[in-house]
């Protein structure tokens, strides 16, 4: 089974039940919806559309809104793309009006207030650069010092200016208003800072009176957000590694660096890890990858990522069904020359979990020993699950939880399979249930299970670990011989 998880965005090339139906049949565990683009409205019915399809599929499949955040983007261009010249000026203002050849509107009205003479100012992917000539109350006046096309709202960057503004505005709250009503399983929260910017998120979905809300993803794009990334992890569900912005933000000599350290950070703190942004990105036009796109791909499983994401090229790509096969090709080709032994090693030497995390480890532990086909786990909120993942055993992990939305967000974590959990929570029911899914599910050869869970099951931290047969019946309880001896005995003659 392909540890690696695939996560597709949702756009005009892939929104149709037959591609989202093919999609699914291809590899794809997980869909972003990108808030960035489309209504409210239309948003809505993307996810209902997912989840209409999952549940046709019998799937548990994540669904991820991804909100746009505090980005600086230009404004309209009358005849979009723009070609500029280096050498030429251009004019950054207030001006709502489509931008041409002199000038463009910026929708920060605060921009003039932190760029400074000589300031570079990255255009789209950061192939366009200006330098400030001169910032003002009517705007910043610029000089291209790289030129290039640029098209209408792209991304703005000043490297070297520091803006604080909120993760969560107004206008994103009210798209993410919008697809909590439809139970979305995650919120990605673009250009995050630090620790805070998680929490005060977390504080604004729980006031919106929707259970236990969706998970949160943060989005790695800001350098800043590198040096406190350990306490994000700690208020996040998972990261997202999103290398455009990032890879603009930092150096980009040390983004495969920094995307290694992230993707360890995030394995070591036991939350799930997505490598994001151009992963196969010439298949947008093109039915196959690039050998660079492949090798990317190759190394961010080797990193030890659980998933790896789809933007442009299964929104508006030409080929969507087969980048997805071509990521779970890779996929498949790498995992088996992973060695997971350092990460356990370091894993157990930070000790953060505490016993759940030794019970954890010597749950992967023993199922290296015996060969086993799988590691079961009953769990209620999905962290038992993701403790075990965290060692990255070389069998699947089946995680049985009565939680569909506990079962949904574990198809972002590596190696998982989420099944509904048995009605029966004691542990002969446990164990007979698992060995009848065990038997239907393609996990090849037949040979013994590990099981891990609280004992008794019903509600009790992890502290169990058994060897399970490789089918058959639960092994009888002590009260059965029991009362089977009674009864022979009740029935034999006095003498």
């Amino acid at each position: 089974m392909r540890r690696t998880k695939i996560l597709a965005t949702v756009g005009p090339a892939s929104d149709s039940p037959a591609m989202l139906r093919a999609l699914l049949r291809a590899g794809v565990d997980a869909f972003r919806v990108n808030l960035a683009h489309g209504t409210s409205g239309e948003h809505r019915q993307v996810v209902r559309r997912l989840r209409q399809i999952a549940a046709r599929s019998s799937r548990e499949i994540a669904v991820v809104a991804d909100v746009p955040g505090p980005k600086i983007r230009l404004g309209a261009l009358a005849s979009p793309p723009l070609i500029l010249r280096t050498g030429q000026r251009w004019t950054l203002d207030r001006d709502p009006g489509p931008g041409g050849p002199e000038r463009v509107g910026v929708e920060l009205p605060r921009l003039a207030g932190v760029a400074r003479v000589g300031d570079p100012v990255l255009l789209g992917d950061g192939s366009v650069e200006l330098r400030v000539r001169s910032a003002g109350p009517r705007g910043i006046e610029t000089v291209v010092a790289h030129g290039g096309p640029v098209s209408s709202h792209a991304g703005l960057f000043l490297p070297r200016a520091h803006l604080r503004t909120e993760v969560l505005a107004r206008s994103d709250r009210e798209l993410a208003s919008a697809v909590l009503d439809e139970g979305v399983d995650f919120l990605a929260l673009s250009f995050v800072r630090d620790a805070a910017d998680v929490r005060k998120a977390r504080a604004w979905v729980a006031r919106q009176g929707v259970g236990a809300g969706p998970g949160l993803i943060a989005k790695i794009e800001r350098a800043e957000a590198m040096e406190g990334i350990d306490a994000i992890l700690g208020e996040s569900d998972g990261i997202m590694v999103a290398r455009g912005d990032l890879g603009i933000e930092l150096p980009l000599e040390r983004l495969a660096l920094e995307q290694k350290r992230l993707v360890r950070r995030a394995n070591l703190a036991g939350r799930f890890a997505i490598v994001a942004t151009q992963m196969l990105l010439s298949m947008v036009s093109s039915p196959r990858p690039s050998r660079a796109e492949a090798t990317d791909v190759a190394n961010a499983v080797l990193d030890g990522a659980d998933a790896v994401m789809l933007s442009e090229e299964s929104a508006v790509g030409r080929f969507p069904v087969e980048a997805v096969r071509w990521l779970a090709r890779i996929a498949e080709a790498t995992e088996p020359t992973f060695d997971p032994r350092p990460m356990r090693e370091a894993r157990l030497a930070a000790g953060r979990e505490g016993p759940e995390q030794s019970v954890a480890a010597a749950a992967v532990q023993l199922a290296e020993a015996v060969a086993a086909r799988a590691v079961v786990t009953p769990t209620h909120s999905g962290r038992t699950a993701r403790l075990v993942s965290a060692f990255h055993p070389s069998c699947p992990v089946v995680a049985l939880s009565r939680d569909g939305a506990v079962r949904r967000r574990l198809a972002l974590v590596g190696g998982v399979l989420a099944h509904p959990a048995p009605h029966r929570s004691d542990l002969p029911g446990l164990t007979l249930a698992a060995n009848r899914l065990l038997g239907r599910l393609p996990l090849g050869a037949p040979g013994p299970a590990v099981l891990t869970a609280g004992y008794p099951v019903e509600g009790r931290p992890t502290n169990l670990l058994t060897l399970l047969g490789p089918s058959g019946p639960p092994p009888p309880s002590r009260e059965r011989p029991r009362r089977a001896v009674r009864e022979r005995r009740a029935r034999a003659p006095v003498a």
